[in-house]
């Protein structure tokens, strides 16, 4: 078998996903990567002070040992992690890539990585039948909603289908009841030690 690239998950949390920010015009031009016109992610900083996505400053000096603004010679490990950048761009407020299926959630992009690991429209995260039923609709498992030009375009998260919305209220049913005999079962063993034993 030969040896390459171990392959990608069709399903995986950690993929790199679309960033919705919900006031993209408040989003500083000094915060975009020159190689990708993207806001940065994993920004790196070159010796000569600019900075640029890892990926793209990786891809781009396998084809050229220069950097892309000054031509000033570049290797790969002078470059490093831009710390000051990546904590103005988490600052910014996003919304989670899976609202086109009825995620409200919005927070600060340093958040959103967390917030995917758990998020129940994340296709990771659902059981089979629900999944291969919402990949049947949407022809993929990954399916994100189109670039949004405007704040206004992302205000609301969409109608989460009967499915999920069905699969969503079992959940909480179970967490419910979950709660409830853990309070029975706490009132009990609080009962247990107030009883006083005379001789």
């Amino acid at each position: 078998m030969p040896k390459g690239k171990p392959k990608k998950s069709a399903l995986s949390v950690e993929e790199e996903s679309p960033r919705y920010f919900l006031n993209p015009e408040s989003v500083s031009r000094h915060l975009y990567c020159s190689i990708c016109q993207e806001v940065f992610s994993e920004p790196q900083r070159a010796p000569c002070g600019h900075s640029y996505c890892k990926k793209c400053i990786s891809q781009w000096l396998k084809s050229s040992k220069t950097c892309p603004e000054d031509r000033k010679p570049i290797l790969p490990s002078s470059l490093h992690h831009d710390f000051i950048l990546e904590n103005i761009i988490g600052d910014q407020m996003v919304a989670c890539p899976y609202r086109y299926s009825g995620c409200e959630f919005v927070a600060q992009l340093e958040r959103l990585t967390s917030h995917k690991k758990s998020c129940e429209f994340n296709p990771v995260n659902l059981p089979g039948f629900l999944r291969e039923r919402n990949e049947s609709a949407t022809g993929t498992p990954d399916k994100v909603m189109t670039e949004p030009t405007t704040s206004e375009d992302i205000s609301s998260p969409a109608k989460p289908s009967l499915m999920m919305r069905l699969y969503r209220s079992g959940n909480d049913q179970k967490r419910l009841l979950k709660s409830m005999f853990e309070a029975k079962e706490n009132m009990a063993q609080s009962a247990d030690s107030e009883i006083v034993v005379l001789d």
